[in-house]
């Protein structure tokens, strides 16, 4: 069973590709093969870590979720034997949540065997409440069996 990390932050400029690069590098450290995906549209800041082997994968047609593109993700995940980590953008958060919840995408990803893991970012200062009320809104959203992790 692989674990699908995403990162996921509606807020921009909070850390989430530095988190993802650090559950990466984690798995690499456990001696495991991991998929690296970087699915932001506008800063895919987490392709910029060349020895992380990062694909870039476009996820959007226009302000939505492109099905077919969405299911060339489903099925990079569905080959993978190792983890995956997959960063989002700030600017695809809202569109990618709701496809995910709409679609079932965690119960799809439980059938293939993989557990899908939500990592998010709390941020203190000025966007402390907006980090942490997201990152509430998201969690009160997602299926019970979705483990939902908070880094700060």
């Amino acid at each position: 069973m692989a674990k699908i990390h995403m990162v996921l932050q509606g807020k921009g400029g909070v850390g989430k590709s530095f988190i993802a690069s650090i559950i990466a590098q984690h798995c690499y450290a456990k001696k495991k093969d991991t998929l690296c995906i970087d699915t932001d549209p506008v800063n895919a800041t987490f392709l910029g870590f060349k020895k992380l082997n990062v694909k870039k994968l476009d996820l959007m047609e226009g302000d939505e979720i492109d099905p077919r593109k969405f299911d060339n993700l489903v099925e990079l995940i569905s080959k993978s034997k190792s983890d995956v980590v997959i960063d989002n953008g700030a600017s695809t958060f809202v569109a990618l949540s709701h496809y995910l919840i709409s679609n079932h995408i965690p119960a799809l990803l439980k059938e293939m065997g993989h557990e899908l893991i939500v990592h998010t970012v709390i941020t203190g200062g000025q966007a402390l409440s907006d980090t942490l009320n997201g990152f509430g809104d998201h969690v009160s959203r997602l299926p019970v069996d979705v483990n939902a992790h908070c880094r700060g």
